[in-house]
């Protein structure tokens, strides 16, 4: 399979957002630059209207009505700079990935592998139609309201804009400028959310693929061995598949460091500012009365809720196939083994554990997140 095969098949929507967002590793530099200019000129514009609006109204209301809203716009901030920041690492990432499908592996290594890339793939897919669903749902709302009251011919239509700002103007007489700005805010983040989301998502699929080979491998240098082992030819295969193994757990254990690298930092700060995001929404929802404006806040509740538990479930995939792996090493056929390869499955084992120790702070990033819930009720 050659590198562009390999695109079309697994990395097909991922390199198109990626491009649309500006992060694609091979994209033409210049093209870059102008979609960092027009997503960063509409982003910071979108939050200095916002804070415009809390300085001119002076309300605590508004203040806390646009805390998610820049909460949000500080969040596409840091999904994007750090896969721009981090461009030599993601493509490290990229390539690493095609180099593992590149190796001479058996056919059931294969199927491992291409079951977790196809899941990847599906939870990339499942995550863009929910957050352009969700997108939608947000931004109808004033335009649905604007065009049922011009066709009631109403002369009194609500003033219900996708993002709230001060505009140093009449909002009536720009009142489409101002949608159309919002509404330009909303589309940017979500594309670059999509993008960025959906490349963790695929390459934590990617590592648990490596895992579970590993597991694989281990599973049958294992079950291959035997205290009746007298041939030195037999010992020699059964030391080669213990070998291969540990090949393969180094492989994965490095592949997950790689993506700590990345994304350890970037993930710690992003999942803080949506968590009292979420919090801060959920508690404007469940104060207000039922309106046009609560059916917005509820559509963004949503969103906040999507993107916190796709960031959160790919901790506990890598924790899932890690248990696997842990099984087969340990678990498995454990009297059936030597003292000594006990002893080095004990010390596989604690090379397991102390993988993958960024990715587990999202499990416990999801743990306060339920605690704060717990506490609001």
């Amino acid at each position: 399979m050659d590198e562009d095969t390999f695109e079309k098949r697994y990395l097909g929507i991922l390199k198109t957002l990626g491009r649309l967002a500006g992060i694609w590793p091979d994209q033409n530099k210049l093209v870059k630059y102008i979609l960092w200019i027009i997503l960063y000129s509409e982003i910071v514009t979108s939050v200095l209207v916002q804070i415009t609006r809390i300085i001119h109204v002076k309300t605590v209301n508004v203040f806390i009505d646009h805390l998610p809203l820049i909460g949000t716009c500080l969040v596409f901030a840091l999904k994007q700079g750090n896969y721009v920041l981090n461009a030599t690492k993601y493509k490290l990432l990229l390539k690493s990935m095609y180099r593992d499908w590149t190796m001479d592996r058996s056919d059931d290594e294969i199927a491992i592998m291409s079951k977790y890339a196809k899941r990847g793939t599906i939870l990339a897919m499942f995550y863009i139609v929910n957050v352009t669903f969700c997108s939608i749902l947000f931004l109808q709302l004033p335009w649905t309201t604007r065009l049922l009251a011009w066709l009631q011919h109403s002369n009194t239509t609500p003033m219900i804009f996708v993002i709230p700002g001060y505009y140093f103007a009449d909002e009536h007489e720009i009142f489409y400028l101002i949608q159309l700005h919002g509404s330009l805010g909303i589309i940017f983040v979500a594309i670059v959310n999509m993008a960025c989301d959906s490349s963790f998502t695929i390459v934590v699929q990617h590592a648990c693929g490596l895992l579970a080979v590993t597991g694989y491998r281990f599973k049958h240098a294992i079950e291959s061995y035997s205290y009746d082992i007298k041939n030195s030819e037999q010992w020699v295969k059964h030391n080669e598949r213990v070998r291969f193994s540990i090949i393969a757990h180094q492989r994965a254990i490095g592949y997950v460091q790689q993506i700590e690298d990345t994304h350890a930092t970037y993930l710690f700060l992003c999942i803080g500012i949506v968590i009292c995001s979420f919090s801060i929404t959920l508690v404007k929802v469940a104060t207000m009365d039922v309106c046009l404006d609560f059916y917005k806040y509820v559509s963004f509740l949503l969103i906040q809720l999507i993107h916190l538990f796709y960031l959160t479930i790919q901790g506990q995939f890598v924790e899932n196939v890690c248990d696997q792996l842990y099984n087969k090493i340990i678990t498995k056929n454990v009297n059936t083994t030597s003292f000594d390869s006990r002893r080095f499955n004990r010390y596989e084992h604690g090379k397991l554990l102390r993988g993958g120790e960024a990715i587990c702070l999202i499990l416990y990033s999801n743990k306060i997140n339920v605690s704060q819930m717990y506490n609001m009720k």
